[in-house]
């Protein structure tokens, strides 16, 4: 079987096993938080509302360029007027430095996972020696001390939890959903589109009808998630793209990237290769890497802004995402030219 061939089935089979497996556990998610909905709101709260700000938001994601390409600066002096949207694992890096984002999105159902961004309190030596998806990658170098950092995140939302507006998805496990349910953080709650929610099976229908809350085409991952929210619930006009990367920098090893665990089950390390592809950004005139998960992300990401309403920057400074919808500036150069 030719490279390109085993390639397309590949990719083919990792959709649907994909697919199958976070949507069954989504919808799971979605029923046992039913119960929760009384917590907070519905995200339709948040229809072209800009928390007092104008029309121009600047997404925050988790990518590595973010430590990288360091913008504390910038954001700490435009953060009082532009909207501030983090995706959930860029939480512990605006916080730690003060900045307090208007809205935070998480959606990933991941049953043990996704509440460290948010603070673990039970987390455990024995807990962190059972997974190591957040040691084994390129993450903030403040997260590789597990433990301390953990209590830093605790500290850190118990004391601005007051001020937190969570973009929570349906999705989300019961550990997040308790968690900041327990910390007083206002809930706004949107269910994931899993699938077609025309068809008359659509399990995105399914939860429509249950609990009546917008769905929302995250894009398959919580930064596209953030950016559609910034477009089409808060209808920014403008918007700025930090730590958005859908890939890697060539010197990070492969055992660094976020789905080699799952490239594992399947494969041997000689063949690692097959599973990872060099991109070149013209822009930035150097190489990037990238797996197929997240060129997927990438191309979706890239179709869902040919229906956007409002213009989109990637101020990112790294990584692949580039293309005939998308703009490329310095966060800095953006933010002067938008806030004259």
């Amino acid at each position: 079987m030719k490279k390109k061939t085993f390639i397309s089935v590949l990719k083919e089979k990792m959709a649907k096993v994909t697919f199958a497996k976070i949507s069954k556990l989504a919808l799971k998610n979605a029923n046992n938080n039913y119960k929760f909905l009384k917590y907070g709101n519905s995200i339709k709260q948040l229809h072209n509302f800009n928390f007092n700000k104008g029309d121009i938001s600047i997404v925050v994601c988790g990518g590595p360029s973010l430590k990288r390409n360091n913008q504390i600066k910038t954001l700490k002096k435009y953060k009082d007027k532009a909207v501030i949207i983090a995706a959930d694992g860029s939480l512990f890096y605006l916080l730690r430095n003060n900045i307090v984002p208007d809205l935070v999105v998480t959606l990933d159902p991941h049953p043990t996972r996704i509440v460290r961004w948010f603070g673990d309190e039970k987390l455990s030596r024995k807990k962190i020696k059972s997974d190591d998806y957040f040691s084994r990658q390129d993450l903030d170098p403040a997260f590789k001390n597990e433990l301390k950092a953990n209590k830093k995140i605790i500290k850190l939302i118990d004391k601005f939890a007051n001020k937190l507006n969570i973009a929570v998805c349906t999705s989300s496990s019961s550990l997040v959903v308790k968690r900041l349910i327990n910390t007083g953080s206002k809930l706004f709650w949107w269910n994931p589109t899993l699938d077609n929610p025309e068809k008359k099976n659509s399990l995105s229908r399914k939860l429509y009808f249950k609990n009546k809350l917008p769905l929302i085409n995250a894009g398959g991952n919580v930064g596209s998630a953030a950016w559609m929210i910034a477009d089409s619930v808060i209808c920014s006009k403008k918007i700025a793209l930090l730590g958005m990367d859908f890939g890697y920098y060539l010197n990070t090893p492969y055992e660094n990237t976020q789905y080699y665990d799952g490239v594992m089950k399947i494969a041997k390390k000689k063949d690692l290769s097959i599973f990872y592809k060099k991109i070149y950004n013209p822009i930035l005139k150097k190489y990037f890497f990238t797996d197929h998960a997240y060129l997927w992300y990438r191309d979706i990401f890239l179709e869902m802004l040919k229906i956007a309403s409002s213009k989109t920057i990637n101020c990112t400074g790294g990584g692949i995402l580039f293309g005939k919808k998308i703009g490329w500036s310095s966060l800095n150069n953006f933010c002067k030219l938008s806030f004259k």
